[in-house]
């Protein structure tokens, strides 16, 4: 059982990976449930393109904004699928849309992947160009005078801390990292500490999941409810608490890539039973502002 400090110190959140059929009400309503405030954003209504995907259904800046409001939430990273290493002219395009609707959103942070292939080292040549991606990124921001940042997520190549450190190390200016703990610690064989010790500086956000060392389809692991497998996540739980972390903690429950996952609510409500989320002063706020948010539009799902 992983028992936080009494008020839960934590910032909470979770993808919505998990629940990638969900309207953005919907997702805000199931977060404000679980006393969930951070959000993060990669799938809304099966859809992943949010520029396009706004647009068509009319859901503006503000109206966003006075809803995550209402559930007292926020959008805190939107998850890209752009690539530092192979990108092209039309990658780069999209990925501009992307940044300038995560920009009118009020969104701190776009999730980018290093690319390449863990287990495949990466070469000079692949440094240089997910640097120069970075820096033609960079220049684009000033230009349009973006607070929105980009994160670079330990996946692909980068799933080890060094190739993250080393990226970074290249630039005028360090390059925030999010941390999937699991994929440091599964693919990589880092623990928890060593992990942190290389990556402390950069990290903005953090994500867990568990697995077991089962084959599953698309892995040589399977992944189980947090908490329930192999994964040491309370002690990465506890180093984050010692170590005063302020980012998010984002459960990345990826149910639209792995049918056999049960939905996110069973593992949100898993993570309540195991009091991961703290005392009950937060969960009857929680059912407080869920209920007087009831009559928002699009709330009429029996998913939710």
């Amino acid at each position: 059982m992983i028992v936080p400090r009494e008020g839960g110190d934590l910032r909470w959140g979770f993808s919505t990976l998990g629940c990638p059929e969900l309207s953005l009400p919907q997702v805000a309503r199931l977060a404000a449930e679980f006393g969930v405030s951070e959000i993060e954003v990669r799938a809304l209504e099966r859809r992943t393109d949010f520029p396009r995907y706004a647009e068509e259904e009319k859901l503006s800046p503000e109206a966003a904004n006075r809803l995550l409001k209402t559930f007292r939430g926020r959008i805190v990273v939107a998850g890209s699928d752009f690539k530092l290493i192979g990108a092209s002219k039309l990658d780069r395009a999209m990925f501009l849309s992307f940044c300038d609707w995560a920009e009118k959103w009020n969104i701190p942070y776009v999730r980018v992947f290093g690319g390449g292939t863990f287990g495949k080292p990466l070469i000079e040549a692949d440094y240089a160009e997910a640097a120069g991606n970075v820096n033609w990124w960079r220049e684009e921001k000033r230009k349009q005078n973006w607070r929105t940042e980009i994160l670079l997520e330990t996946h692909d190549a980068f799933s080890s801390s060094p190739p993250c450190v080393r990226l970074s190390a290249g630039l005028d200016e360090p390059l925030g990292v999010i941390w999937d703990s699991h994929h440091t610690w599964r693919l990589a064989n880092e623990s928890p500490a060593q992990s942190w010790l290389m990556l402390c500086a950069l990290v903005k956000h953090v994500h867990f999941k568990d697995s077991i060392d089962q084959p599953s389809e698309r892995h040589a692991f399977t992944y189980v409810l947090p908490g329930a497998g192999q994964v040491p996540i309370a002690e990465i739980m506890a180093l984050l608490r010692r170590e005063n972390f302020q980012g998010a903690v984002s459960l990345e429950w990826e149910k639209m890539w792995h049918a056999y996952l049960p939905d996110l609510r069973e593992a949100l409500t898993y993570m309540r039973t195991q009091t991961w989320f703290g005392n009950q002063d937060r969960v009857a706020v929680s059912n407080a502002v869920v209920s007087q948010a009831s009559a928002f539009p699009g709330l009429n799902s029996p998913t939710v």
